[in-house]
Order: structure tokens, then C-alpha cells, then sequence
């Protein structure tokens, strides 16, 4: 098993590296996630690795941290999920975010990235909640994460903090608005609410 890897970045694309190995190039899929994380084509490069074997066929995937990897680990785990499907589901949202909805059973967030339907958004939450709330506590505070010693967000506040992320607004600065926010309207308040407001504290 080829559990990392480590050379210079040949080529990078949105979903595809080369990664030269003493003048061998090993072809990697890697997340959109991974690819926002690369640095520029001749550059050094370690990224965590899986070897998917088929009858076929040898596929590498490629990460940019230890929780991505998992994570692609825990969703081969669910009935009709395969690699691609979790490389694409990897690309439609952060690892971090991807674990707070499986955790607070957010299936409606679940089904806006793209190839998710509802039956394997169900499939999702009942076999990895637990996992995904595990590993959120074993991650703690993460810069980057959107994770803090309050625990996984849920319900409205991390939809507001998810739709914050759409503005280009990056943790811990989404979350800590969002948490200010919760302050001034009060723990009933919706996303909708929430939003405006924690614009006003960034």
C-alpha cells in the first residue's frame, strides 16, 4: 500500500497531479479541497495517499491532510459510494464541513453537493454519524476547520456559517461571526437572520 507521497509537483490540474519520484511520475486524483491547497508546479509536494486496486485497473488518490484521507476512507464505507463519487463529494465542500452535516444529521446540506441523492444522504448519516462526530472532537480547535471547543455546529448556525463559506468568507472568521451573531438575535434565531448579521462582524 502506498500510504504517501512525496517529490515534485510535474503537473496540476483540478482533479489530477504528477507527482515526480526520482524521475518516476505518479499520476494522482486528488479533490478540488486538495487542489486549492497546491503550491505551484515544480515546488515540493507530500500529499497522503490511497491505492485503490481493481481487476482492472490501479488508481491513486491523494490528499492534503491525514482528515481528508480518512474521510475518503469512512465514505467508501457506505453502500453505493466509490471513489469517485467520494473524490467528487470531497470537491463539493471542506472535510471539516463535509463532518459537521454527517455529524448534526444535516441531510438537507448533504443533498446540495452534487452527485448526492437522498437515499445515499440517509446511507451517509446513519453509518458515519458517530464517526464523523469522533473525529470532530478528536480535531478540536483547527484553524481552517470550522470547528471550535464548542463542537460541531448545527442547524441554523452552520448554515449560516456554510453560506458564509460561499462568500469566500474562510473559518475561523465565518464561525466566529456566526457565533457573535447567535449572540445579539439569541439562540432561536434562523440562517436567514444569522447571515446579515454576522456580515456586520467581519
Amino acid at each position: 500500500m502506498i500510504e504517501r507521497i512525496h517529490g515534485i509537483l510535474a503537473e496540476k490540474s483540478p482533479t489530477f497531479v504528477v507527482v515526480d519520484c526520482g524521475g518516476v511520475g505518479y499520476g494522482v486524483n486528488i479533490s478540488a479541497f486538495t487542489a486549492g491547497k497546491l503550491p505551484e508546479e515544480g515546488a515540493e509536494i507530500t500529499l497522503f495517499t490511497n491505492l485503490v486496486v481493481r481487476e482492472d485497473s490501479m488508481t491513486l488518490f491523494g490528499f492534503a491532510d491525514k482528515t481528508e484521507k480518512s474521510l475518503f476512507l469512512m465514505l467508501l464505507d457506505v453502500n453505493g459510494i466509490g471513489p469517485k463519487l467520494a473524490q467528487r463529494i470531497l470537491s463539493g465542500v471542506s472535510p471539516a464541513d463535509l463532518l459537521n452535516m454527517i455529524a448534526s444529521d444535516n441531510k438537507a446540506a448533504l443533498g446540495k453537493i452534487k452527485g448526492l441523492g437522498k437515499k445515499t444522504c440517509e446511507q451517509m448519516t446513519l453509518a458515519l454519524k458517530e464517526k464523523a462526530g469522533a473525529m470532530l472532537s478528536s480535531l478540536g480547535d483547527v484553524e481552517g476547520s470550522g470547528i471550535t471547543g464548542m463542537g460541531a455546529l448545527t442547524g441554523a448556525k452552520l448554515e449560516a456559517v456554510l453560506a458564509l463559506h460561499t462568500l469566500g468568507v474562510k473559518d475561523p472568521a465565518a464561525e466566529k461571526a456566526v457565533v457573535k451573531a447567535v449572540e445579539i438575535l439569541g439562540d432561536a434565531a434562523d440562517a436567514a437572520a444569522l447571515i446579515p448579521e454576522a456580515l456586520k462582524y467581519l
